[in-house]
This record gives C-alpha cells, structure tokens and sequence, in this order.
C-alpha cells in the first residue's frame, strides 16, 4: 500500500510538474491594433513591431492584429489598451488626452529637424513621458516613432503669413493645445475624425487641414485641395505603448524581446518618414496633376507669432517641464 501510496504521489507530482511546463512553454499571447489604414504612419509602425516580435520569439508569440479602424478610432484604442481589451497600440495626437506633457509636441516649430526630435526622445525626456504615462495612463511606453512635420493644405488661399490663416476653418485633432495654437493664430480649428476628413474637405465643412504629406498621400486630400503649404509646424511623434499591467506580467526574457522589437519598429518608422519627406512632393505634384499650388511659408513670421503660443502651452504641459526640453533641444 505504502508503494502504491508513493507510486501515485509520484505520478501526481510528474504530472504537476509536466502542466507547468506546459504552461510556462505556452505562447505569449498579444492584440494588436490601429485605426490607420496600410501605408499610413502608425500602421506602419504598429506592423513592423508585430514582425520584429514575430523574429524574436518565433513560436513563443501569437499575435493577433488589427488596423484600419476595425476595433474602432484612436481614442476608443485608447480606452481598450487601458483596459487590457488590447496588448500594444500606436498613438498619435491624441496621447495628450491621457497625459498634458504631451502637449509640448504642439508648441509650433519646437524641433528643427527629425534629428533633433529623436535626440530628444531618445534620451532623459522620453524616459519621463515613458515615467509619467505609466502613473497617468497605465501604459508603458514602448518607443517613440514619427507621424512627422505636418503641413497646411486648404481651399481658401495659399498659407505664407500667420494673417493668411485668418477665419479658415482647419480640421485639427481633439489635442486642446492644438486647436488653442491655431484659434491663436486666426484659424478656425475643428476637431473631426481623421476619417471623416475627405468628405467634409470635398463638401465645404471645413476649408482645410494639416497633417504629414504622408496622410495628404494616403487620404488622398490633394484630390480636394487647392492648397498645400509646406508650413512643417509641429512634429507629431508616435507613442507605442503597452498596456502596463501585460508589460509587468512578462518574463524578463519576453520584456527583452519586446524592447529590441519596438526598437526596431521606432527605426523603421523615423526611416519611413525620411523617405516620405524625400518622395511625396513630387509624387503629390504628380498625382494633383496641376490642380495643387505649393508654397513655402515665410518661418521667421510664424516663429515670431509662435512665442505667445509657445507660453500658453507650456502652461498645459507643465513649465517646468516644458523647460527641461527647451534645454535638451539646446534652446
């Protein structure tokens, strides 16, 4: 009896033993989603991490993915990710919404160059975005790639003064310091779904928009715009970001994997908009078919009627802050 007894706890043991593991050799298991369509900057971005995670783990990782808005836009995303509905999500504009230190990226021509943005990013201010988003949102901040230098397009005249951009109703995300910066600039500012945007452009609702070339392109705008001005006023960074409690539950292994994959997916992003910037003036020009006038803006005009704008929004994103990234971009 007593080796039966023995046999079995044996047994029982084996098979405990044998369960866990299976369970530790169990497939991580994430979802994925953006609202973009294929070819925009966030979907981008969102891809090449889930093929990055997919080489680095290989059969330890399934991942379920989604874009072109099948889950819904970018501020439902916002709310599954911090509810664990969803694992890793790009984020755009609307980060601000869940954190006001992003509302520093709305300060008009705060960086210079994509050089100079990425310096920053990289370094002491993206470890405290990645800090403070952990405690306001409950997200860890994977990485930082780029939506990019967005430019003005609109129906009414050619932006090179701040005064040309008096009574023009812009389409502008739901960013508070962004619709702030352009009412302080004479605009008309209205928050709108970026989907949304072509049929009210082509319908009169709204005069014009500003975004990256590579949302001109990919939303096809230049089909119903008579206007682009390459103005490059704010650099809209992209947030990857993890829900924080998922983050937490991996091995340290799997934390690695995912941190060389984001890595990759940022590179590949900034890369991407490098080469929009490089291309789509003239595929743009080509594809209006001389229905589009180009101009460049007059910069010293529009930094000068930047200042108090640049005031009022480190208010919102906090001075001190705002200070610290003044002084790491050297200003």
């Amino acid at each position: 009896m007593k080796r039966i007894l023995q046999s079995a706890l044996a047994g029982a043991l084996a098979a405990a033993l044998l369960g866990a593991s299976v369970a530790q050799a169990a497939p991580l298991a994430l979802r994925l989603s953006v609202e973009s369509t294929p070819g925009s900057a966030t979907q981008h971005m969102l891809a090449a991490f889930r093929d990055a995670l997919e080489r680095e783990l290989g059969d330890g990782v399934e991942i379920e993915y989604f874009d072109s808005g099948t889950l819904g836009d970018e501020i439902v995303h916002m709310q599954q990710v911090r509810t664990g509905q969803l694992d890793v999500i790009p984020i755009g504009s609307d980060a601000v919404q869940l954190d006001a230190k992003w509302a520093v990226f709305d300060i008009p021509f705060l960086f210079a160059d994509r050089e100079a943005a990425s310096a920053v990013l990289d370094g002491d201010i993206g470890r405290q975005l990645d800090e403070s988003f952990q405690e306001s949102a409950r997200l860890k901040v994977l990485g930082f790639g780029e939506i990019g230098f967005r430019n003005i397009s609109n129906n009414v005249r050619p932006i090179v003064r701040p005064a040309d951009l008096e009574g023009v109703k812009l389409r502008v995300p739901g960013s508070k310091t962004r619709i702030l910066a352009f009412e302080m600039l004479g605009a008309a500012p209205i928050n709108m779904n970026i989907g949304e945007v072509y049929l009210a452009l082509q319908q009169g609702v709204v005069d014009g928009q500003e975004n990256p070339l590579g949302n001109i392109r990919k939303w096809s705008w230049y089909e119903v715009q008579k206007y682009i001005s390459i103005s490059r006023h704010v650099y809209t960074p992209i947030t990857l970001v993890m829900n924080l409690a998922r983050y937490d539950s991996l091995t340290d292994d799997q934390q690695g994997a995912v941190g060389r994959a984001a890595r990759e997916a940022v590179l590949a992003s900034r890369e991407y908009g490098a080469q929009n910037d490089a291309n789509l003036l003239s595929e743009i020009s080509d594809l209006a078919q001389g229905k589009v006038e180009f101009n460049d803006i007059d910069v010293a005009a529009f930094q000068e009627a930047a200042k108090p704008i640049a005031v009022e929004i480190g208010k919102v994103a906090g001075e001190g802050f705002t200070a610290a990234v003044m002084a790491a971009i050297g200003q």
